[in-house]
């Protein structure tokens, strides 16, 4: 457990070492930091049983809530041993103790009138999508209610629900809406209801999550679902696995303003990864280069044409590294028969000399793309090919369909275990 949390951090591209590092370490923004919170956390509520019951002590993420009934200077004893357990497993702890009124996440606890509310931090105020943004609009038509709802499950009563609403009216004004929020007493647990009753079986179910844009006018979620009835349909031995019970469509949110900005600007200023036509460095000089004297040029889309007298055909591939280093792969693939199934375009080379049919290669660069990025988790490299391959001449073309399905390779180089 101590091993696998030892933090990595690299800037442009080189590792970088924090001053005193210890062993243990979450970084913020992990992907399982929220695992590990939990982990810990559990792992220390099993200690803090000795000290105060477990009924009255819970935990989220790195807040904790207890409740005891004792004296001031008791109190304070049991806020020292609290602190002592911290340290014991190498970790501190900042307790408020005699209090009887708390903030709890985004909730407001009296203990004294016992009630609750709702709380947001100073300075903090609520902001909300826009009713005329680029957002699917059942997400638009529910913002309301959903706050609406959240806001009476933290009120403990209709007279507070009304003392912290106007506030949340007005972010929703700003926003275009016009409704008023009105407070929703809690249903009542129906305690007659068995526990069998309650069960349901969990379908297994596929979710397709196109992205939503007004400007899009066919119906893309009636559409897939008319397609998967014609392909999978009652007649069809895989209707059980694909049927409108178990395929559903929910829209995805594009990218608001503000990322798209942050994302060009991060590639205009980004010059690590920045594509450029290189220079040759062929024995021959530029004449012998088969990439007219750019064969040192990487993370491009390649083009090669094969003629074989009226007959012509194009491959489409790419290239990370050097053009050159491919270059050579392909090379070797045309003279061992064991590479013959390798690629497209070995495969028909093998199939020009079986009849014996003179042929010639041309190459040239279809475009330049970065490969695989952590900052933006996206492979133009690998996007730009399945576009053009998709764009290309069909009656021409010698790649596949199944390659615009095929996984990018570059996202393995970011991988912990290639970086260690």
């Amino acid at each position: 457990m101590v091993h696998s949390r030892r933090s990595f951090l690299f800037t442009d591209e080189s590792p970088w070492k924090k001053k005193d590092n210890s062993n243990f370490d979450v970084t913020m923004g992990s992907f399982d930091g929220a695992e590990v919170c939990e982990m810990v956390g559990l792992f220390l509520l099993h200690q803090l049983e000795q000290v105060i019951p477990k009924q009255n002590i819970g935990l989220y993420r790195d807040d904790g809530l207890a409740v005891v009934e004792n004296n001031g200077p008791k109190v304070d004893q049991l806020r020292k041993k609290v602190i002592q357990l911290f340290l014991r497993n190498g970790l501190k702890v900042t307790i408020e103790t005699n209090i009887s009124t708390t903030n709890f996440l985004d909730v407001t606890l009296d203990l004294k009138n016992n009630n609750f509310k709702p709380f947001r931090k100073e300075n903090d105020k609520p902001q909300y999508i826009n009713k005329h943004s680029n957002h699917p609009p059942n997400i638009k038509k529910e913002l309301p209610e959903m706050i609406k709802k959240r806001l009476s499950e933290l009120s403990s009563s209709e007279e507070l629900f009304n003392s912290e609403m106007t506030e949340y009216e007005e972010a929703l004004k700003v926003a275009g809406y016009s409704e008023k929020l009105q407070y929703t007493y809690p249903d009542k647990p129906n305690n007659n209801q068995s526990n069998d009753s309650r069960r349901s079986r969990k379908r297994k179910v596929i979710w397709f999550n196109p992205p939503y844009n007004e400007c899009v006018s066919s119906n893309l979620a009636k559409n897939f679902l008319k397609l998967i009835d014609k392909h999978f349909g009652k007649t069809s031995p895989l209707n059980k696995y694909f049927n409108k019970n178990t395929v559903k469509v929910s829209y995805s949110c594009m990218p608001n303003m503000i990322s798209i900005i942050a994302s060009h600007n991060r590639k205009i200023l980004n010059t690590q990864h920045s594509t450029q036509i290189k220079g040759c460095n062929c024995r021959g000089g530029t004449t012998a280069c088969p990439l007219d004297g750019k064969c040192l040029t990487d993370s491009l889309i390649y083009k090669a044409i094969v003629k074989a007298g009226d007959q012509k055909a194009e491959y489409i591939g790419l290239a990370s590294t050097e053009f050159k280093t491919r270059y050579n792969n392909h090379n070797s693939s045309f003279k061992n028969s064991k590479q013959e199934n390798s690629t497209g375009l070995s495969k028909h080379v093998w199939d020009l000399k079986r009849e014996n049919k003179p042929f010639e290669i041309s190459w040239s660069i279809a475009s330049l793309a970065t490969p695989y990025k952590k900052e933006t988790k996206k492979c133009q490299l690998c996007l730009t090919e399945k576009t053009l391959i998709i764009l290309a001449d069909r009656t021409l073309s010698l790649n596949k369909r199944h390659e615009i399905m095929s996984k990018c390779r570059h996202k393995n180089k970011m991988l912990l275990v290639n970086v260690v």
